[in-house]
This record gives structure tokens, C-alpha cells and sequence, in this order.
């Protein structure tokens, strides 16, 4: 039996085979479960109505099971690749659902699902359909939102409406790029100035990376302005810095005309959300190409473990080997207080690196050596 189910959200027409006869064992699994966090999507709310509740229940599941791979589609992949029909059997491609909640009346079933994709059966589809992916998250990006309005600067304002629309689409924000708002207490609001901000001031920047606990900050500013030729604008820039609070680029800037001064301080909540989900979708996409999974690029890296503990060795070495790019490892050597090992691993030593992150590790560099560190 075949279905189509039409997702709004990406104009995405998918079909399947679905098989009765297959059935999934719902159980008490969580994300930890799950091996490639990238390949888990949660919370995903999905309803069906059949006078039979148990037949309400596998339509919601089915729906369900749909609206997920949509939603790994969207995270993984580039959107412009996406076709608007494919046929697959989604049974194969889960390895198992949890029901987080759920309702029902007497005729109506409603849930919410998580799904843990099989990364596997999701790489052999992507490698049939030539469809490019990434699937690294990114280390923590501050989220820094500043209005430059005719009053002044407004940032870290609960009660401001661009810092509370950013807080609200971060919420459900959910890709390779893992966004942090930035929410300063009371003697980092009162050591740091709107207008250092604007004009990248290296050391506050650098403040405001540390105080969240991230790695980069990408200050989102809207302003109100007269630009060229007397016209009144509403610019909104997103300009990326890094870890120690150097401009590292522009990734999005807009500006929208307005007949007077007024109406461009009339701020349009609707408009601005449309803004920020264009600003994000950039840089999405950029991050997702220059963290492309690269079948024929290997990276070839020593590192050297610390052991502190006995089972540190072993644990490393477990922890390397499931690794979903790593290719071969080495031993070279071991003795008392540090064992070496040589790398052989698929994508860029960026790759590696975020991949080891998700897992609560880094690699140290002194000079050229690598060291292994636990978070």
C-alpha cells in the first residue's frame, strides 16, 4: 500500500512502502540510545482519526515517521537538492521510536514522537540520490541580538522584541548549528557598551564568548536608518566573530525600504522573523557545505592518549573506534602514563574535531603534537 503525505513546511511530496506486516517495538529508548545524535529527531507531534484507536495510533505513527525524515532531511542535507517525491520504506531506515506523550477521544490519537534514524540506510539513500550531507554539529555560536534604535542600544533586554524573537526561534531551532542567546548578568550588562559592540571591540566580544561559554558569537543587529538618496531603512546584519573575538565574516546582511521615519521604527514582528529565518538558512547552508561528508578524503593524524586510570586506554580506544569517520587506527606505542596512536579517518581535521566535541572530547595541539583531552 502506498502513501503520499504532502509536508508544508519544505513543499516536500515523499512516498513510501509501508508493510503491515513490519511492526515497531515501541520502548523505553532516549536520545543516549540513539549512537549518531545527528541521525535523532524529537518531539516530533504527530495526529490521526480512525474509529478503531489501535489503527489511530499507527496512523499517527505513520504521519509521524514521515514529518521526522522531512525534518533530517532539512537538517542534513542541502535544501535545493531536495526532490519533491521519493519512494522508500522509512521501516528499514528507523531503528526505533519513543512515545514521549500521548491523547486520545474516541476516535482521535495524538503524540508525540521521537525517531532514531539508522545512519546507515540513511547514508545509502543519500548515496542513491546523490544528495550531498553534513552531519556535524557545530561548537556552541553565541546568539548576540542588538537594536541600534534612536534612543540608543538596546541588547540583553527580556522585554525587547529582537532580543525576544531570536529567544523564540532558538527554541525550535533545530540544525547542525548549535546557537546559544546570550543572557548576561547584571555586572557583565553594566561593563559592557552597545556601541564597543557595533564597532567589533575585540576584548568585549571576547568577555561575552567567555561569560556564555561558547566558542564563537555572531552579533545580529537591527537598525534603523536613513540610507542613500534620502531613504529610510531597516538594515539587519549578522557578523560572525571568533573564539577570542576577531571578525571572521559577514554572514547575512538586508536592508527593506520604508516611505518615513516612522514606519521604519514601527518594528513588524512577522517581517523580522521572516529575517531571521533567511539569516539562519545561510548560515546553515554554508556550514553544512564546508562540512560535507567527503567519501574519498582521508586524514591521516597521531595523538597521543594520557592514561590516568587503567580503563582510560581501552576507553579511548573504544571511543575512537565508534567514531562514525574513522577509519583505521593504529597503535604505536604504550607505556606507563600515555599510549600514541595513528589516525586514518574520512573528512577535514575541522570534521574530526567537531565530531570528537559531541562526544566530550578535544585534542590539544602543542606544537605538532595532538593530545587527547577529556571536556
Amino acid at each position: 500500500m502506498v502513501f503520499e503525505f504532502n509536508l508544508k513546511l519544505f513543499f516536500i511530496k515523499i512516498t513510501f512502502i509501508f508493510f503491515y506486516v513490519v511492526q515497531f517495538e515501541v520502548i523505553a529508548s532516549t536520545k543516549l540510545d540513539c549512537k549518531e545524535k545527528a541521525f535523532y529527531i524529537n518531539d516530533v507531534i504527530s495526529d490521526a482519526k480512525h474509529q478503531d484507536l489501535t489503527k489511530a495510533k499507527l496512523l499517527a505513527e505513520e504521519k509521524g515517521r514521515l514529518i521526522a525524515f522531512n525534518q533530517l532531511l532539512n537538517r542534513l542535507t542541502l535544501r535545493k537538492q531536495i526532490k519533491k517525491t521519493y519512494k522508500i520504506d522509512l521501516n528499514k531506515m528507523i531503528n526505533f521510536i519513543k512515545i514521549n506523550n500521548e491523547a486520545n477521544s474516541t476516535n482521535q490519537f495524538v503524540g508525540s514522537f521521537d525517531f532514531c534514524f539508522n545512519r546507515d540506510e540513511v547514508l545509502n539513500f543519500f548515496k542513491k540520490e546523490n544528495l550531498n550531507f553534513a552531519e556535524v554539529f557545530s561548537l556552541p555560536i553565541s546568539i548576540f541580538p542588538i537594536y541600534e534604535g534612536p534612543s540608543g542600544y538596546v541588547f540583553l533586554d527580556e522585554k525587547d522584541l529582537w532580543y525576544n524573537l531570536w529567544k523564540n526561534f532558538l527554541n525550535t531551532n533545530d540544525s547542525l548549528l548549535k546557537f546559544k542567546l546570550s543572557s548576561g548578568n547584571l555586572s557583565l550588562r553594566r561593563s559592557i557598551k552597545g556601541k564597543e559592540i557595533i564597532k567589533s571591540n575585540k576584548n568585549v566580544l571576547k568577555k561575552i564568548i567567555k561569560n556564555d561559554l561558547t566558542t564563537r558569537i555572531l552579533v545580529v543587529i537591527l537598525e534603523p536608518k536613513l540610507g542613500r538618496y534620502g531613504k529610510y531603512q531597516l538594515k539587519i546584519s549578522g557578523k560572525l566573530y571568533n573564539e577570542v573575538g576577531e571578525f571572521d565574516q559577514t554572514i547575512f546582511s538586508k536592508s527593506r525600504n520604508y516611505k518615513n521615519f516612522k514606519s521604519v521604527s514601527v518594528l513588524n514582528k512577522d517581517l523580522l522573523l521572516k529575517d531571521i529565518n533567511e539569516l539562519i538558512y545561510v548560515f546553515e547552508e554554508s556550514w553544512k557545505k564546508n562540512n560535507f561528508f567527503k567519501e574519498g578524503l582521508i586524514t591521516f593524524v597521531d595523538v597521543y592518549i594520557p592514561i590516568q586510570k587503567m580503563q582510560d586506554w581501552s576507553n579511548s580506544l573504544l571511543l575512537l573506534n565508534n567514531l562514525p569517520y574513522m577509519k583505521k587506527i593504529d597503535i604505536i606505542g604504550l607505556k606507563g602514563d600515555v599510549g600514541k596512536v595513528s589516525l586514518a579517518f574520512q573528512g577535514t581535521n575541522n570534521t574530526f574535531f567537531n565530531i570528537l566535541n559531541e562526544k566530550g572530547y578535544k585534542l590539544k595541539q602543542i606544537n605538532d603534537e595532538f593530545i587527547l583531552i577529556k571536556k
